[in-house]
């Protein structure tokens, strides 16, 4: 008979005007980690230039994405068994560390290995942020708070690369990692004061070290194979394979471990939880198709509509702001209504037409058209991501609840991650060398056809997602 941690103990009563500056501690915690992974990417020429290591440039956002993405599981399991607040204090001071050793590397080597220990902090504040909101509020009225949430990580896209731009312009690269100080300071004094009422688990935990270690040796060769599959624009890459080939064995390994653990790092109950699953294949597939569009339609823009980059970022910002507006119009329609299964459904079938529509249409040729279209696209990611953050913790018991959202955040990341690769092979290989305009349209409406059969699993895993009552405070 295996061992469970106790269950977290019901939540203390928490009035407005606490609510309120806890959320907004959580919401510096969520914008410090989302920031992070948009401003380094307009400084990257600028940060080769002078530390050199040319070559080893797309390693400096690659080391911080596999580190933080590896470690969101591990840090989701942990606050369940130790509590949120002491294991959300450790993930900003390593972040904190993380940021201060990149803005004093003196080598490109050393950037890359700073930028690991700040994406081991990075993989911890996400997930345990949203987790949070499962401890201070009923399933009923969370709905508000994980639309502002969820409109956080919007909007650090629409402001990183801006600010990057403007750090490196008129003041250093470094300073896209000072920054971090001032921003790190505010969310720890808010999570060291704020959140000292937030129950601990009542049982001394038993840690799965080696469950720990087998998820961070199952995944990290995944998305090293995925990295090497956008630089060869082939799955069939021999390194490619090799990763891939070790992260599905050191996996067998981590579903035969979690299987006999007494307190597994991973749960593997949690999937036999329906909505649970249905829910993490919601998240993942849409996020496939959101970062891949994210990648792929500023593309577009360039190669077939003739724009320059700079009229292609300003063309994607339509995109973002209905990604802003749909999660906080989903988060006020869940609290106002308590369903959330409609919003999946409404989200997935929107995007799945405005891919077909690009697909017969085409991008760059109207304004008005653009503007129109990608506007719903972002509508459509906002009423997908905002409700399932809530519909996952309305369905898992609370012991569970920290886990559960960093299987969420997990799987969004993985699924953005082969999104984006899946999508930008099939284009390599579909692309004529140098093709531009019209040559070159075909091989993008073969692309976002795929975006939308992939849009449209993401629409059957939502027919699939069984709606309960969303639990108030009684």
């Amino acid at each position: 008979m295996r061992d469970t941690p106790d269950v977290i103990p019901p939540r203390p009563g928490f009035t407005q005007r606490e609510v309120r500056t806890i959320v907004l501690g959580l919401t510096l915690a969520l914008f410090l980690s989302s920031l992070d992974q948009t401003i380094v990417a307009t400084a990257l020429s600028s940060i080769a230039g002078d530390l050199g290591g040319w070559d080893l440039m797309p390693w400096v956002v690659s080391a911080y994405l596999i580190a933080s993405t590896v470690t969101t599981p591990i840090y989701g399991r942990l606050s369940d068994l130790y509590g949120r607040r002491p294991v959300l204090l450790v993930s900003v001071t390593v972040f904190v560390v993380g940021a201060v050793l990149s803005a004093l590397a003196p080598t490109m080597l050393a950037l890359i290995a700073a930028r690991v220990v700040q994406g081991l902090g990075g993989g911890g504040l996400r997930a345990i942020a949203l987790a949070v909101v499962g401890d201070i509020l009923p399933p009923r009225e969370r709905g508000k708070v994980q639309g502002y949430l969820s409109a956080t990580f919007a909007t650090a896209n629409i402001i990183g690369p801006v600010l990057g731009g403007l750090f490196v312009e008129y003041l250093s690269w470094h300073w896209i990692f000072w920054v971090n100080l001032p921003l790190g300071a505010a969310a720890f004094a808010a999570t060291y004061f704020q959140l000292r009422r937030l129950p601990l688990p009542g049982k001394r935990p038993k840690i799965d070290w080696l469950g720990a270690a087998l998820i961070v040796l199952s995944c990290t060769p995944m998305l090293l194979g995925i990295t090497f599959v956008q630089r060869a624009g082939s799955w069939l890459a021999p390194e490619a394979l090799l990763c891939f080939g070790l992260g599905l064995a050191f996996l067998v390994a981590l579903i035969l471990q979690e299987r006999v653990a007494s307190q597994p790092m991973l749960p593997l109950h949690l999937f036999a939880n329906r909505i649970f699953t249905a829910a993490i294949c919601i998240t993942a597939l849409a996020s496939m198709v959101m970062m891949a569009l994210v990648i792929l339609v500023p593309l577009h823009y360039q190669l077939v509509g003739g724009l320059s980059a700079k009229d292609a970022g300003l063309r994607m910002i339509a995109m973002t702001l209905g990604n802003v507006i749909g999660s906080f119009l989903a988060g006020q329609a869940v609290s106002a209504t308590g369903r959330y299964r409609f919003l999946s459904l409404l989200g997935s079938s929107v995007a799945v037409g405005m891919c077909l529509v690009i697909a017969w249409l085409g991008l760059g040729h109207s304004l008005v058209q653009d503007s129109v279209v990608t506007l719903l696209l972002g509508l459509s990611f906002g009423c997908q991501f905002s409700p399932i953050t809530i519909t996952i913790q309305n369905a898992l018991e609370p012991r569970d609840g920290g886990i559960g959202i960093a299987c969420m955040m997990f799987f969004r990341l993985m699924g953005g991650a082969f999104g984006v690769a899946f999508l930008s092979s099939l284009l390599l290989g579909a692309l004529p060398a140098g093709a531009t305009g019209a040559a070159a349209e075909p091989a993008f409406a073969m692309v976002f056809e795929a975006a939308a059969v992939v849009a449209g699993l993401s629409l059957l895993a939502g027919l699939a997602l069984k709606e309960i009552p969303l639990r108030g405070r009684d």
